[in-house]
């Protein structure tokens, strides 16, 4: 089969669409022939290789060599311990195995749930990471809590900007100029340009609520502009800014009425129905920026990761299911 192989981790030049084997899935596993997957900031830290975490499943020799983890695709295979059916469309987080930037993928079968016919798959496809992030940052957004979002324009940040406004939030949404309508349509109230405003800074502002996706920023400079009794949830950045918030949370050096940390998301296929639920209601409608061929994934993946794509990058692989 086709695959997105990494060999190294020079970005790039790293990545190639070689013939790999075809993966065989054990007792407890489903393989899927790929449909599409969604492409998260964390395939490029993994291709690149930084920040340092980025090389927790090998230091100096990628693992996986096959990156993708938000998969749609329709049962192929299973192993002897599996009910699902052969033929049933599903969508899945493979995050940890990962394979998705390939023909054919593997996963446990209790990572994957069925997709309504209703959900084209590219939408589905950039639920799982993106829609679970956006879900866990946003819990416990109260009406009228003001809200800001950075890195507000690629997956995660159009569907945290729908579900804080669904909550009755008031939302700031900063990210570069480029994806400034695509924040727009999802709902924010202010939209910064974070080339011309630092939030941090620039503004006399303070937020009840502050979900930071790519962060340049340590705690000393956050903590003003995070309100009594606020929250600020760290998802990415540099390891200085990670240890800055980490340590932050641990001393609760800037006080007991303010909490930093780095959200943990819990990784899994619990959200994907409720997800799916809230797209079929027209509650939740991910902002889909490009969707390319898996042979022009790796310049695409570079594009994602200048911020030249506003909302999600999704990667075709295999024919759109029949309706």
């Amino acid at each position: 089969m086709k695959a997105l192989v990494q060999a190294g981790y020079e970005g790039l030049a790293s990545l190639s669409l070689d013939g790999v084997a075809m993966p065989v899935p054990g007792k407890n596993d489903v393989r899927v022939r790929v449909l599409a997957c969604g492409a998260n900031a964390s395939d490029w830290e993994f291709a690149t290789g930084t920040p340092a975490y980025a090389r927790i499943y090998g230091a100096r020799r990628p693992y996986p060599r096959i990156l993708g983890s938000d998969v749609v695709g329709v049962i192929d295979a299973v192993g002897a311990n599996v009910r699902l059916a052969v033929g049933t469309r599903v969508v899945g987080d493979t995050f940890g195995t990962f394979g998705g930037f390939a023909e054919y993928a593997v996963a446990k079968a209790d990572q994957w749930v069925p997709v309504p016919d209703e959900i084209p798959d590219d939408i589905a496809a950039a639920l799982p990471q993106s829609g679970v992030i956006a879900a866990e940052g946003m819990e416990g957004v109260s009406p009228g809590a003001r809200v800001l979002i950075n890195g507000a324009g690629g997956g995660s940040g159009p569907l945290a900007i729908q579900m804080a406004k669904v909550r009755g939030a008031h939302v700031t949404a900063v990210d570069n100029a480029t994806k400034a309508d695509v924040m727009a349509a999802s709902g924010a109230d202010v939209v910064l340009d974070y080339a011309q405003t630092d939030f941090a800074q620039s503004l006399d502002e303070t937020w009840d609520v502050i979900l930071d996706l790519w962060g340049t920023r340590k705690a000393r400079d956050i903590a003003p502009v995070l309100a009594q009794g606020g929250r600020y949830m760290l998802v990415g950045g540099p390891m200085r800014v990670i240890g800055s918030i980490t340590l932050a949370a641990i001393t609760r050096r800037y006080g007991r009425y303010r909490r930093m940390g780095v959200l943990s998301v819990h990784q899994g296929p619990e959200h994907l129905p409720g997800l799916m639920r809230q797209v079929m209601a027209g509650e939740l409608a991910p902002k889909i920026g490009a969707t390319v061929p898996l042979d022009e994934a790796p310049k695409a993946l570079a594009r994602m990761a200048r911020g030249d794509i506003p909302g999600k990058l999704i990667i075709r692989v295999g024919e759109p299911a029949a309706p």
